[in-house]
């Protein structure tokens, strides 16, 4: 086997009625609901605002050269409603991917673009409407060729992505949900909405949530309360 320079062509994913319930569902509550996992690094964000929120399942393609001919195959695997997922190690002396191929990843009705690396074409890609996370920009292009892998789990922002993964991007970030998790990651959103509507009556108050609870935890571990101005 050609390790390092392989093709998987076909993507084991998860029902578009499973992946469409997380269309509404913030990424910070779906990180908290995975106890931190499942979070892309930060300094992967939108290249443009206001950004759309998209979700879909992972097709994912390891660039450890940026090979243009391996990023054309994983186009070709892709369908409708999917995310193309580029790990390209953070490489910013070189664009992954620009305007006019995104401009065709739309016109296959892809739900979005994230990218460990740079793009390019920025105000092209605003102006077709189309959703890319990225790590920064470059203006020069990338090889032609060299090996890459397609459909391969992949090292992507200090988060490991599957095929198949259901990848949820909004303006805060990228969380990634194991498909395999999905519904488990539901139940626990549905819960935590339901801990978050508890509390809004107190917030609608202005009030301080939980305040007595947490006096009593400070004071019986040592913190002392002063009924007077500092001196």
């Amino acid at each position: 086997m050609a390790l390092g320079y392989r093709v998987f062509t076909e993507v084991e994913r998860p029902p578009r009625e499973l992946v469409a319930q997380f269309a509404a569902i913030e990424t910070p509550d779906l990180v908290d609901c995975m106890n931190g996992t499942g979070m892309v690094d930060r300094h992967i964000r939108p290249i443009y605002q206001p950004m759309p929120r998209f979700v879909g399942p992972a097709v994912t393609v390891a660039l450890p050269t940026g090979s243009f001919t391996m990023k054309k195959m994983a186009l070709e695997m892709t369908q409708p409603g999917d995310v193309l997922v580029l790990a390209g190690r953070g490489v910013t002396h070189h664009a992954l991917i620009g305007g006019n191929i995104v401009y065709g990843l739309k016109q296959r009705g892809l739900a979005g673009l994230i990218a460990d690396g740079a793009v390019r074409d920025v105000q092209q890609m605003q102006d077709d409407g189309f959703p890319v996370h990225a790590y920064g920009l470059a203006i020069n292009t990338g090889p032609k060729s060299g090996p890459g892998e397609v459909n391969v789990p992949v090292a992507f922002g200090h988060c490991v992505i599957f095929p198949g993964d259901i990848v949820v991007a909004d303006e805060d970030g990228i969380a990634v949900v194991p498909s395999g998790q999905a519904e488990a990651v539901l139940s626990r959103v549905a819960e935590l909405q339901k801990v978050h509507a508890g509390y809004m009556p107190v917030l609608e108050r202005g009030e301080i949530t939980n305040i007595a609870a947490i006096r009593q935890g400070l004071e019986d571990s040592g913190c002392e309360f002063i009924q007077a101005p500092w001196r």
